[in-house]
């Protein structure tokens, strides 16, 4: 009898030295992401983004915001859940105000992802247009 098992990609029964489509997608989907984080400017940012300074830094940002969305605030709803720092310039752009206060903001996720690639006036713009 063959040496059958579940596989976990395809979630289909097959021989276990079958090789599965959805596998070797997987396999260089991940091989993809990889060399993608692991370029000379990502390492440089996981480094930041792990350091002592920056992890300060996003601390007193949230307690200075008592750990509140501020453009959940400004239209008048309070939200603390998945609370994250947002860097209005950034650090890419202008490396130098990575630590600057007045170049973070605290946004929930939602609002994040809404505001990843708008400028300061654009931020701006948008939450004057949701009041």
């Amino acid at each position: 009898m063959a040496n059958l098992i579940k596989c976990q990609y395809c979630l289909k029964i097959h021989d276990r030295e079958y090789n599965c489509i959805d596998k070797l997608k997987y396999k260089s989907k991940i091989s993809r992401r990889r060399k993608k984080y692991m370029s000379e400017d990502n390492k440089l940012y996981n480094k930041f983004y792990s350091s002592r300074k920056w992890i300060k830094c996003r601390d007193k940002v949230l307690r200075d915001n008592n750990y509140m969305c501020e453009i959940c605030m400004q239209i008048g709803i309070i939200n603390y859940t998945d609370i994250q720092v947002h860097h209005i310039e950034k650090i890419r752009d202008n490396w130098n105000r990575r630590l600057d206060k007045d170049n973070l903001i605290c946004v929930c996720r939602n609002h994040h992802n809404i505001i990843e690639g708008m400028n300061e006036e654009e931020i701006i713009e948008y939450v004057n247009n949701l009041k």
